[in-house]
Formats: C-alpha cells, sequence, structure tokens
C-alpha cells in the first residue's frame, strides 16, 4: 500500500573513502553520523530536558503553516485496520445503544471497538454491553471490548493510553459523544479514511501563548498544532508512556509529540470544508446532530466459524511492496522461493545487494522468475537513497539477522517517517532454506509477522531422559528469527539428575524461566497454571516431557497463527481455541473405547473436496498444541466454578456419554466439557502417512502405568507418529510443510469440522447441542454473546 511519503529537506552528500588503516575509525565515525542524521530534530524542542514521555508546553511558539495537499492520490486504509476508543462515563449508560449503533454493522474497515470506562461503572457497563449485543442476530461486526482505568475522568492520558495498546495499524479516537454530533460526511470519513501518517479530524488549533485558537475548515487540508477528538491517526503514533504537565491539555501535549515526528512540524490535519461542513466549534464542545442509525432487533443468530464472509473487500489492494535486503547473490538465490511465488501472486519485489559487484545485479533469476535488483552505486551510494529510489515505501522489508554496519543502519531507517508502517523480517542465513512457506502467506499475515508472542511452557517431574529428548528437539528446531520463551515447570517431585538437566540446558532463543512447586500438585494443576496469557497476542505452546517435536514445528504454528488469527477477518474466529501440532490417529472419548482414525480416509469416504486439508476437530491435544489467549482465560474462570461445585456437583456430567467423564483428574475432561458447551474447535494437520509436527512417546507416568513389555509397546505404537523432517532434496517424496490444497493453507470456511467422537459436522450443529446442552444444566435460556465469559456461560454473572 503506498504511503504518503515527506520531502526530506536537507541533502545528503558523500565522502572518499579514508585510507585502509583508518577503517575502523572511519566506521566508528560514519556511524555516528548516521545516527544523528536520523535523530528527530526539532526548532520546537524545548532547552532543558524534561522527565521521560513528558513535552514542555510553554516553551513550544507557533510557527505559520502553509495548507497542505489535498492527498488525492493516496489510497484508504486496509480493510479491518481500523480500532475505534470510545470512553463512556456514567451518564453515557443509558444511550450506550445510541453510542455504539454505528459500530454493530458490518464493517470494511473498523476491527475492534475498545470502550473505556471508569473502574466503579465497569459491572453496570458490562451488563448494558451483553444486553445490547443479546439483540443481535450476527457477529458480522468489530469485536466489542471493555478497558477499564482508576480514576473518575478520562481527559488526562487516559484515551491516549488506550489508543496505544490496539493492534491495528490504525485507531479511531472519539470522545464520550462518540460519532452522534458530526455530520454524515464526517462520519463517513472517520469510518472509511485515508492512508495519511497525521492524525486527521475536523477540529484542530494553532496555540498561542496564551490560549488556542480553533482553526476554521478550507478547501484543503489544513495543519494546525493539533487536534482534539474525535481523529484518526496511525497507532504508532501514540506513546506507550504518555505523560504531561498538571495543568496543560494532554491533546496539545501529543500534537506537540507528532509534530516532532514530522518534518513540517505538523500536529494534525483538519478535514477540508468538502468534507468538513460544520462551522468549528468551541473546544471540547460539539454541535448537535439529528442524524441517528439505530439497531435492528431481532432473535440472536448462531455464531459459526465457518461462516461464509459477508463483507465487499474492494476499498484495498491485496498486493503489496516488498523489499529484499541481503549482502550476497548467493543469500538471493536460496531466497529465491519465497520472492518468486510473492511476484507470481502480484506483489511488488525489489533486491538490494549490498556486499555485490554491479554485475551481479544481472543474475537475479530463476526459472521461476525474474526479479528487479540493485546494487549502492554512485547514483545510491547509501541504504537510505536507495530506499528513497523506489516507487513506494516498502510494506515488507526482509533481511538477514546479521550485524553489519548496513544491517544496523537499515534499523535506524525504519524507525522514521515514511517507513513506521512497514514491518521488518529478519531470518537467520541457516534458516532461509527451509522458509519457502513464507511466501504462502498473505500481504496482510506478513504485515503482522511481529505480532505474535509465543511461549514454549515444558510439564515436567522425574523423568530425565525424557526432558533431555524433548529439550534437544527444541534445539534442533528452526525459530526463524523469532524470540521465543521457554517455561520449564517442575513438580515438586522432580529428581536431581531433572534438575541437572535443566541446569546444564542452553536457550538461544529468549528467555528461560524456572518454576518449581514446593507442594506437590498433580497432573491437573501443573497443566492447567503452566502458562497464563499476558494479552491478546500472546499463545502457550504446551508440552510435556514425553513429548518430541518436529524441526518444522515452530513454521507450521508460525504460518497457521499467522493464517487463522492475524490474517483476514473471514479467517478468524472466537470458536477456534487452538493449533495441534500432532495428528489424531486414534479417538479416545467414544464410550465403547478406542478407535483408530483416519481423517484422510474419512474425508474420503464422505467426497470431501481436498482430501489432505487441514481440519477443526473438538478435541482438545495434549500431546504438543498451542492455545489461545481468550480460550485459556476462559477455562481457567470455567475450572474455578466447576471445583468450587458452586453450578452444579463435581460427579455430574456435562457432556453426555463421553469416555472423559471417568478422567477425574484430568484437565482434558473440564476442557472437554468446556468445548462441548461453547462448541469449540481445535485446527489439526493432516499430512501423508501421519506425517507430524509432534509425537508422543507414551511413557510411564500419570496416565501410562507400568504394564507387560509387550502390551506396552503395541499400545506405544499406536500413538508413536513420524515427525516431519527439513526439507532435504535428497528425500523429495517426505511430507513438507506447504503439501496442502494449491500449497498453502485453505481459508477457514473450507475446513472440515469433526465433533468429539470424530464425526464430521458443522460449526451450528456443535453450537446448537452446546446451547440445548446448557439449558440442561442450568436452566438458563439467556443468550450466549460470543465474549469468552465462563461466568456468563454457567448463568454465575454475580460469581466471584
Amino acid at each position: 500500500m503506498a504511503r504518503y511519503k515527506p520531502i526530506r529537506s536537507h541533502k545528503e552528500q558523500s565522502c572518499k573513502m579514508p585510507l585502509p588503516r583508518t577503517r575502523s575509525l572511519f566506521f566508528f565515525g560514519l556511524f555516528a553520523a548516521t545516527l544523528w542524521l536520523w535523530m528527530p530534530r526539532s526548532p520546537l524542542e524545548p532547552a532543558e530536558s524534561s522527565a521521560p514521555g513528558m513535552d514542555k508546553v510553554d516553551e513550544v511558539p507557533y510557527t505559520p503553516r502553509s495548507p497542505v495537499s489535498n492527498f488525492s492520490d493516496t489510497p484508504p486504509i486496509e480493510n479491518h485496520s481500523l480500532t475505534a476508543v470510545l470512553p463512556i462515563i456514567s451518564h453515557s449508560l443509558e444511550g450506550l445503544e445510541f453510542l455504539l449503533s454505528p459500530f454493530l454493522v458490518p464493517s470494511d474497515n473498523i476491527r475492534e471497538v475498545i470502550l473505556i470506562c471508569p473502574q466503579k461503572i465497569l459491572s453496570d457497563a458490562r451488563r448494558a454491553l451483553k444486553i445490547i449485543l443479546s439483540y443481535r442476530n450476527t457477529v458480522d461486526h468489530p469485536n466489542v471490548s471493555l478497558l477499564p482505568y482508576a480514576g473518575s475522568s478520562y481527559r488526562n492520558s487516559t484515551l491516549i493510553s488506550a489508543a496505544s495498546r490496539v493492534r491495528t495499524e490504525w485507531v479511531l479516537v472519539l470522545d464520550d459523544h462518540g460519532l452522534q454530533r458530526l455530520s454524515s460526511r464526517q462520519r463517513a470519513y472517520l469510518l472509511s479514511p485515508l492512508s495519511i501518517s497525521l492524525p486527521v479530524g475536523p477540529n484542530g488549533f494553532l496555540r498561542f501563548p496564551a490560549n488556542a485558537s480553533c482553526i476554521p475548515a478550507t478547501a484543503n487540508f489544513e495543519p494546525a498544532d493539533y487536534l482534539i477528538p474525535p481523529l484518526v491517526a496511525p497507532a504508532h503514533l501514540f506513546p506507550r508512556a504518555f505523560s504531561h504537565p498538571a495543568d496543560s491539555d494532554p491533546w496539545l501535549v501529543f500534537g506537540i509529540r507528532v509534530a516532532k515526528t514530522h518534518l513540517e512540524m505538523i500536529g494534525g490535519l483538519i478535514l477540508p470544508s468538502n468534507i468538513n461542513d460544520l462551522n468549528c466549534p468551541e473546544q471540547y464542545s460539539r454541535p448537535p446532530s439529528l442524524e441517528r442509525t439505530w439497531i435492528d432487533h431481532r432473535p440472536n443468530g448462531i455464531l459459526s466459524a465457518v461462516k461464509e464472509q459477508k463483507r465487499p473487500s474492494h476499498s484495498a489492494s491485496v498486493s503489496g511492496y516488498f523489499v529484499l535486503v541481503v549482502p550476497y547473490l548467493e543469500d538471493l538465490h536460496v531466497f529465491m522461493p519465497v520472492a518468486c511465488r510473492l511476484q507470481s501472486v502480484g506483489h511488488t519485489v525489489s533486491v538490494l545487494l549490498y556486499q555485490a559487484s554491479p554485475s551481479d545485479a544481472t543474475y537475479c533469476s530463476s526459472e521461476d522468475c525474474i526479479l528487479h535488483c540493485s546494487t549502492l552505486s554512485h547514483t545510491t551510494p547509501t541504504l537510505n537513497h536507495w530506499l528513497e529510489s523506489l516507487d513506494a515505501s516498502p510494506d515488507v522489508v526482509f533481511a538477514l539477522d546479521v550485524q553489519d554496519f548496513l544491517s544496523v543502519t537499515l534499523t535506524m531507517v525504519l524507525l522514521h517517517e515514511p517507513y513506521r508502517d512497514t514491518t521488518l523480517i529478519r531470518l537467520p542465513r541457516a534458516d532461509i532454506p527451509y522458509s519457502d512457506w513464507i511466501g504462502s502467506l498473505t500481504l496482510r499475515e506478513l504485515r503482522n509477522w511481529n505480532v505474535p508472542e509465543i511461549t514454549i511452557s515444558v510439564i515436567t517431574d522425574h523423568r530425565p531422559h525424557s526432558l533431555q529428548r524433548l529439550l534437544t528437539s527444541l534445539t534442533r528446531a528452526r525459530y526463524f528469527g523469532e524470540r521465543v520463551g521457554l517455561r520449564i515447570n517442575l513438580e515438586q517431585t522432580a529428581d536431581p539428575e531433572t534438575l541437572r538437566v535443566i541446569q546444564d540446558f542452553g536457550w538461544n532463543h529468549g528467555n528461560v524461566f524456572v518454576y518449581h512447586r514446593v507442594i506437590h500438585g498433580g497432573l491437573l494443576p501443573a497443566v492447567v497454571e503452566s502458562w497464563y496469557p499476558n494479552s491478546n497476542d500472546s499463545y502457550g505452546l504446551l508440552l510435556e516431557d514425553d513429548i518430541e517435536v518436529s524441526p518444522m514445528f515452530f513454521a507450521w504454528i508460525k504460518m497457521t497463527l499467522l493464517r487463522y488469527r492475524h490474517g483476514g477477518p473471514e479467517n478468524i474466529s472466537p470458536s477456534v481455541f487452538g493449533i495441534s501440532l500432532y495428528q489424531q490417529k486414534m479417538i479416545e472419548l467414544r464410550p465403547e473405547g478406542r478407535r483408530s482414525f483416519d481423517a484422510r480416509a474419512l474425508f474420503t469416504t464422505n467426497d470431501t473436496p481436498n482430501p489432505s486439508t487441514p481440519y477443526l476437530s473438538q478435541i482438545p491435544c495434549s500431546w504438543g498444541a498451542v492455545y489461545f489467549p481468550e480460550h485459556w482465560r476462559e477455562f481457567h474462570d470455567y475450572l474455578s466454578i466447576r471445583l468450587s461445585e458452586y453450578s452444579m456437583k463435581i460427579h455430574e456430567d456435562v457432556v453426555p456419554d463421553i469416555r472423559s467423564n471417568k478422567w477425574v483428574k484430568s484437565w482434558k475432561k473440564y476442557f472437554i466439557e468446556l468445548i462441548y458447551l461453547r462448541g469449540y474447535v481445535m485446527l489439526y494437520p493432516n499430512y501423508a502417512n501421519f506425517t507430524s509436527l509432534s509425537t508422543n512417546h507414551l511413557e510411564v507416568g500419570s496416565h501410562v502405568k507400568d504394564q507387560p513389555e509387550e502390551e506396552y509397546l503395541r499400545k506405544k505404537a499406536l500413538f508413536m507418529l513420524p515427525l516431519m523432517s527439513l526439507p532435504n532434496a535428497s528425500m523429495p517424496s517426505s511430507p513438507g510443510l506447504l503439501d496442502l490444497p494449491e500449497q498453502k493453507l485453505p481459508s477457514l470456511s473450507s475446513l472440515p469440522v469433526l465433533d468429539l467422537m470424530g464425526r464430521l459436522s458443522s460449526a451450528s450443529e456443535l453450537l446448537e447441542r452446546g446451547i440445548e446442552r446448557r439449558a440442561e444444566l442450568t436452566g438458563c435460556s439467556a443468550v450466549i454473546s460470543p465474549i469468552h465469559d465462563a461466568r456468563e456461560l454457567m448463568c454465575l454473572q454475580e460469581f466471584t
């Protein structure tokens, strides 16, 4: 997507290289000069230092502004890349339905609505929101969430802090009137804005030494020192840590911060008069508007994970601008499968070989494609010159995870406009031969590359050899430059040899945290308490110590998370609770006992298109699986309710006629109950020959008892699966990550759905079963909202 690209006011000059003996001093000086050139500098900066995150208002002089271009060539923002932040206060609750009505309809742009409210009205706000959502006959509208804060006024920094935490590229910040007091044209723009790299809104001000002056709209986008809500802006402009003098306007301080990042020292833009048909109001006051959008009250529909996408996708192009920055031609040739595939689907790919000779640029081709390659030369002597020579700012930059001079420079360059929206993906040179799967991802998915945070949680007791095997397989896996935290959970009975294995273990991919129980907990709390999400972008991979993983397990996790959690809204559903690494070979939940299972054979028998497709199953995997944050939090709450016996006796069967009802000490018994009541599903791989991303060695422990060796080996063979190996030219017939329909992950709506018995079903059928059973157990017929709330599920809103 092309972006507004400000013209630089300074000129860069080149100089001759020094003699070899002074080379180290030269590079040090050049590095320092580069830092100086890219540091934000402004005549508005105060002469004295201030507290971190705080700008001095009184020392900022007013600078005359010139009208800005009309941005006629600027494209709109991408689909579903906008989050609305709406403050509500006590007197807003009565009219909350009216405030929310513009957002509770299908939207091309808005992905989420965050309501911020004082802590003291949180319960009332949650209750009002649930009532409003229960009237909806569809979930085809943006997600709605509540964010409480301490205090009684949001006018300090609460709005700005909330805006800094959104997960989308753009944020619409409103005041407590929402969109009520805006004209229809103003509302239309704020809900479908252009991709302008500054705050834009109808109400902007020039700051003078004694007061502020409102700026009337003209035919152009008028520059302003600062704006007040409502306004729309890139999310990265909002700082996580924000403070301001007690007697100052936080929006003025925010405007000063924005101006310091902009070469023209602009704090925001005012909508032109052909959009803004209202007179400029007084600060924090809006003229009323009689236009309204009402909610149509109809019975609640059924939430389906495989529902067809009904929203048009015409407001943003799916093609992107990709840049590959590598030192040598050899690096490009290894990455060529990814680059060629991206180009084949309509993306633009440009390559910089920054340590290659000009003649190397003529060899940027393969049997599949021809790429446009450049080297540094007298016309583009620096990385910055080369980036400015491109037709547009890149959406994604691929680079090697190396620490040479240009790599450091690249990081600094991308911190500044117009590249702040560019995603940087650094890959280790050793991992590039195994990265062909990256080419199967969409532009949106690749732009979200750095969003998911994955933690590996290992659960162990006194099986040191098993633990050593698992840790060795984790060490040998490929992580594609990602930082991955490792948490090792030790039972109180862990033996000295197990402790020694952990003490001698080295992990090069992130932080390691070891948790040792002082009181024996057993397997249920050991698993349930082994991980807890810190955000809705954090994911937990749970591994018991008799598991072993494939070298490609992390690639499967990354590829599926980006498609089904951070891709297009048509591939995201609140009903999907996790991703399995393990293929199902046995169904263990049937009342008559364990039965063999083959997904490919089932799909072939039932004429399912593409029998090799991954699928959705209600069965939770405990032999290597990633769990999603919202569902894991809900499971914690559900388990607390069940164990407290507040809603029903612990021995009562929630799921009828299922073998897991006898697993009284297993966490899976209770997770299966939650899955059944909610209609949840997990994604499973489906590669040939049961090739898997994890396998289970079925070793003696909590669930596997001592038995005759012959019987033990027979059972073990039922669960041991072949692990997917690294791609190898000498073994072309081995299943690989892209052995999928059309060599990419299918759309969510096309995935087959299986119930707890391994039978083909549908998302709507699973949901209906759960609703009926919930009514039987609780006598509660209230509509279940898509919010992951176990108290609401069990009709226990007052349970604490």
